[in-house]
Formats: structure tokens, C-alpha cells, sequence
């Protein structure tokens, strides 16, 4: 839906064994037990080289050669192949002036006189300070991982500290596209010994997901001698790489299919089904259907299209999607940037959050999540997230209410039915409640726009869809219709990524030429221009607190309710995809977590004789 879907998602996969090329012994005695598992996907990856190709259907195929590092389990990144969970330590160190740090608003920086810092201990923004001269304490974080003993390469040789940090220092060069941010803000990535390695962030970075700081390890053997400009491109790296996982790859069939085998290397138990196949059939649903009916398809991903699951024959499950779609208000537009002018400025109809909770009652939110084939969504986080406030609710459709709202606010209805200003503090007298709504060009998101337009009417409001593509919807910069903070609605997704995304709604973020309150320049990304310094306080304490600290989830919830009150955006609804298999299927567990993925436990998944 939006040019924005990012996503900090963990992968993972358990299983092992038997031989790469053919059938175990007991699977061969017993011709009633299945051998091969068909997953069907719509497309087909361009690479699996993990700094190549982000795709949905990359990540599937992964899931199958690597295991881990992580697992998403409650929102929470678990390892999978350590010793131990590992465990990040803080410690407060010295600094001076032009030492590098990360300053109190997560940016590196060279310490000088009037650098925002925090210091040692303090983890929410009302205790940053202006580092004028001398030493100053700030908090530094590190986090040691030691990898388990018995990994492997598929090829056979072992698996060591060193390819993470070939990894690390592949994923830091120019060359390799990547967002280069916790890259910037490592002080040091270095292996001990052939198990250890050592994470150690900047001073002033108090990294709430220091627990994960852990490169993706690439087979240094193999791909040292390659450099990281190749490597994009590299037939090894992209079409047969080597995994440590429950599968690895015997044949890549171009438009068709990517077959696996047992990985007789792998270090845990061993996959259930000797051979694996990642077929690619397309995003049609009923094509799909078909697909699995006839057999060709053991397990449907949700990319291929399919809407329900009423069809006979099929399990599955509603699976949430990566992404919360909102309606944005304009709070604080570009133009207000030098003062407000009622004569010259658009009408100041969102600063007063009575008016917003006003308009958030007029839009039927339940019928949004249908259109999309979706739940209703809750804020930037998941309802089942346990950073989730559960006493942090919206307003409930009620267009009743909605208008009693608006009529005391003094926006009083005309003979035409339009709303106009009678009394409204931030409007002329007279002025008509006309409103415009920036929206991409995606269909699904057409439609959802007017179902916006149509609910306000009943309120009053006279809405005016701007459609734009993407590209232009979300350019970089000042005349950007949202990112330069021109528009009264704006309606697009966010992602849900790793952590609670309170970020998005920060102060210093709101896009802007101002650099002494817009940090970030036209780069922010607070679009709505809303500044609230009780949640800039709870934000900040979360994004400051390791996730093992009982402050970080309070912040969290602290800082949910207050967005939920405030309302600089509404949000709508958290699409939802189908994944289905065939009715003997076992094994697959319905995900409720937005940003986990399909296919971590792919080791035991069975159908028939192999299930239980």
C-alpha cells in the first residue's frame, strides 16, 4: 500500500538430516510415507542472497536453508543458535570532546560544545543536556553471542564467529544496499574465538534491541575471496547458497520451482520430508484453489491470492500482514512553519483534538477493515503486542455522536448539507469544512478513500481525493504532498517492524527546514506536524531501555495511550493475507504476530503417515 513497508522481521527454521540426495532408509522401506513438500508462492525470488533481494518470497526460501539466528516468538527475537539467550550488558564509559557518540536523539554525532546528550542512567528526554566541555559519562551497551558447537555449513565445514563478522563487514560496505543506521551507531563487531563474537555500540546508544545485534553469518570459505560489488551478482551467492538450515538447495528451475534436500550437516533434528519444492503459481486466487485441490500444492503462502478459506478441503488461517493502514491528520502543515495566518493558511481544523476524535467517530473503521480483508487496528503496534496499552482505546464509530461533536465546536450545518464555521476557534467565520485527502494510486487504497469521503459526508464534511503515484505521493522534500506536509488527510501504511514504531509520532522527527526543531530535516517523517512532549518522554524512555527492563514495555504502553487520546492519526485497518493447506497437513502454527514469519518451524511440517 505505501512506498514505506519496511520491515525488522527475524527468521528461522528447525529440522535436519537424512541425505541431500536421496531417501533416508526408513523412508524408503515405507513407500507410504511422502517425501516431497510442494509450498506454493506467487513469484519467484531474483536472489537469495541475503543483502540482495528483501522479497516475501526470498524470505520463504530462506526460512528452509538458514535456521534463525532469531525466532520471533510474543514479539520477542529469541536465539536459536546460541549457547545461551544472549544477554546485553550496559556500563557507563568516559567521553570527551570530539570522541563519537550517538546523541539524545539517536543520531551519530562528534561530541562537542551544545551536542544533546544523555547522560549515564538517563533514558527518558527529560534528562538530556548540552555537553559544553570536558568528560561526560555516557551509557554504552555489548552483547556477547556463543554460537553452539556441531554448526555447519550444508558443505560440511564449520560454522565460526568469523562469518558473522565477514558478514558484518560485507553488509558495512558502500557497495552492499543496505540501511547502513545500527551499522554507524557499532563501535566494534569482532570474534573472540571461533564460537564468540562481541557486539559493542557507540557510547550514548542504548540499543533496545542490543539483544539481536548478531550478522547473519556468510560462508567466509567460499565467499571470502568475492568482493562486496560482486557479490550482488554472484551465481553462488544468489542461486545456491550455503545454509545451515534443515534444507539446501539441489536445483533451481527458472520460472518453475526451487528444489531442496535434507541437509544431512544440519545440527538439529532432522526434517520431516526428504525433499522440499518452492513453486511458483502466480497470485490468482482461483488458480491457487485449484492448485492445492489437485495436489500440485501442499501449502499455500499468502501471496498467492487466496481470499477465503470456505473452499472444501482446505486448514488454514487469516495471517495479520506487515503493515497498519491510517488516515494522517494535518496537523501542523508546512505553511503554519512561520505562524498560522487564518486570512492566508489553510484552517487550522485538526489542532484542537476535539476535532479530531470528532471526525475518527464519523469513519466506520469496521467496514474499512472488511474492504481490505483485515481486523480494525489498534495504533502502530499490534492489539496482541504486549507493549499494547489494553486500556488505550479509539473513538468507536458513532456518527450520532460525531455530529453533536461538531455542532459544538461550532461547525454548523448549511442548507446544503456542507458544515461551516460559526464559531470555530481555527476557522474563519463562514468557513467550510472542505477538506482534501492525499492518497496513492493503488486501487485497494482508492477504495477505502472513498469510503472515507462517503463517511464524512454524513459528518459534513466535504472530502477531495488527490490520487498520486507513489513515487510522487511520497517524495523527499518540501513541495512533497506528504513528507513536505502538504495535505489536510493523508492516507497510507506504516510497517509494523521490530520494535513499537512510537518513533514515527516524535517532535524532532515532524519534517522541515527548521533544524534546530526539525532534527531531521526533510528527511523526518512525522507528517502530521503533532508535537506532544509527555509522549516524546514515554517514546524516548522506551526506545532508550533494553527490551528485558519491565520501564521499556510500560513506556511502551504509556506512550500507546497517549497516541490513542491524542489521535494524530486514526488508524484503520491491518490487512490480512491467507495462507492454506491440504486437510492431512500438520505442523503449521497460525501466526498472530505482524512482522514473524511463515515457515520457522518448516522442519516439522508433514502431511499423511507424518503426522501424528
Amino acid at each position: 500500500m505505501t512506498a514505506a513497508l519496511l520491515l525488522a522481521i527475524i527468521l528461522s527454521a528447525c529440522g535436519q538430516a537424512g541425505d541431500a540426495s536421496t531417501p533416508t532408509p526408513e523412508a524408503t522401506s515405507t513407500p507410504n510415507v511422502p517425501q516431497v513438500l510442494n509450498i506454493c508462492m506467487a513469484s519467484e525470488p531474483s536472489s537469495l542472497y541475503i543483502y540482495a533481494d528483501s522479497s516475501s518470497s526470498a524470505a520463504a526460501v530462506r526460512q528452509a536453508i538458514y535456521d534463525g539466528p532469531f525466532d520471533l516468538q510474543n514479539y520477542v527475537a529469541e536465539g536459536v543458535i546460541f549457547e545461551t539467550q544472549p544477554a546485553p550488558t550496559v556500563q557507563a564509559v568516559t567521553v570527551r570532546q570530539g570522541d563519537l557518540i550517538v546523541d539524545a536523539y539517536g543520531r551519530v554525532a562528534t561530541l562537542g560544545p551544545g551536542v544533546m546528550v544523555r547522560p549515564a542512567g538517563c533514558q527518558s528526554g527529560d534528562c538530556m543536556q548540552a555537553y559544553t566541555e570536558g568528560e561526560i559519562q555516557l551509557d554504552q551497551v555489548s552483547t556477547t553471542f556463543v554460537l553452539q558447537s556441531g554448526l555447519r555449513w550444508s558443505d560440511g565445514t564449520a560454522l565460526t564467529a568469523n562469518d558473522s563478522v565477514f558478514s558484518f563487514q560485507i553488509v558495512s560496505a558502500d557497495e552492499t544496499p543496505s540501511n547502513k543506521d545500527i551499522i554507524a551507531k557499532t563501535a566494534s563487531y569482532t570474534a573472540a574465538d571461533e564460537r564468540t563474537v562481541t557486539w559493542v555500540g557507540l557510547p550514548g546508544f542504548v540499543d533496545a534491541h542490543a539483544a539481536t545485534r548478531f550478522w547473519h553469518p556468510l560462508p567466509q570459505h567460499t565467499l571470502g575471496g568475492i568482493s562486496p560489488a560482486d557479490l550482488l551478482t554472484n551465481e553462488q551467492a544468489a542461486r545456491s547458497p550455503l545454509g545451515w538450515g534443515p534444507y539446501t538447495i539441489t536445483e533451481w528451475l527458472a520460472g518453475e520451482r526451487i528444489q531442496l534436500a535434507r541437509n544431512t550437516n544440519y545440527a538439529g533434528s532432522p526434517a520431516k520430508l526428504a525433499e522440499l519444492n518452492f513453486v511458483f503459481i502466480g497470485s490468482n486466487a482461483a488458480t491457487s484453489a485449484a492448485a492445492l485441490a489437485d495436489g500440485r500444492c501442499d501449502l499455500l503462502l499468502p501471496s498467492t491470492g487466496l481470499q477465503t478459506l470456505e473452499a472444501a478441503g482446505m486448514q488454514g488461517s487469516l495471517v495479520p500482514q506487515d503493515q497498519w493502514l491510517h488516515l494522517v491528520f494535518g496537523i501542523e502543515p508546512r505553511t503554519y512553519d512561520d505562524g498560522f495566518n487564518p486570512y492566508s493558511d489553510r484552517a487550522d481544523y485538526f489542532g484542537d483534538v476535539a476535532m479530531r476524535q470528532a471526525l475518527a467517530q464519523c469513519i466506520d473503521r469496521g467496514a474499512i477493515a472488511n474492504a481490505v480483508n483485515g481486523a480494525l487496528a489498534t495504533g502502530y503496534l499490534p492489539a496482541s503486542s504486549p507493549y499494547a496499552n489494553p486500556g488505550a482505546a479509539l473513538p468507536a464509530y458513532d456518527p450520532a455522536a460525531a455530529n453533536g461533536s461538531l455542532d459544538a465546536l461550532g461547525w454548523i450545518s448549511s442548507e446544503d448539507g456542507l458544515r461551516r464555521s460559526q464559531s470555530f476557534a481555527g476557522a474563519l467565520f463562514g468557513q467550510a469544512l472542505e477538506l482534501r485527502l492525499a492518497a496513492s494510486d493503488d486501487p485497494q487504497e482508492l477504495a477505502v478513500a472513498e469510503l472515507i469521503r462517503a463517511n464524512l459526508a454524513d459528518c459534513g464534511a466535504a472530502v477531495t481525493i488527490e490520487s498520486l503515484p507513489a513515487a510522487e505521493l511520497f517524495a523527499t522534500g518540501p513541495e512533497s504532498p506528504v513528507f513536505g506536509r502538504n495535505f489536510d488527510l493523508a492516507l497510507f501504511a506504516w510497517p509494523f517492524g521490530e520494535q513499537p514504531a512510537c518513533y514515527l509520532f516524535l517532535s524532532e522527527t515532524v519534517p522541515g527546514s527548521n533544524s534546530n526543531i526539525q532534527r531531521y530535516g526533510w528527511g523526518g517523517w512525522n507528517v502530521s506536524g503533532w508535537q506532544n512532549a509527555e509522549f516524546d518522554a514515554a517514546c524516548h524512555t522506551a526506545l532508550n531501555t533494553l527490551v528485558s527492563d519491565p520501564a521499556h514495555t510500560q513506556a511502551h504502553q504509556a506512550a500507546h495511550a497517549i497516541f490513542a487520546e491524542q489521535l494524530p492519526a486514526l488508524p484503520l485497518a491491518v490487512p490480512f493475507g491467507v495462507v492454506a493447506a491440504r486437510p492431512d497437513f500438520c505442523g503449521l502454527e497460525a501466526d498472530t504476530q505482524p512482522g514473524a514469519r511463515l515457515l520457522q518451524s518448516i522442519a516439522t511440517y508433514g502431511y499423511g503417515s507424518l503426522c501424528p
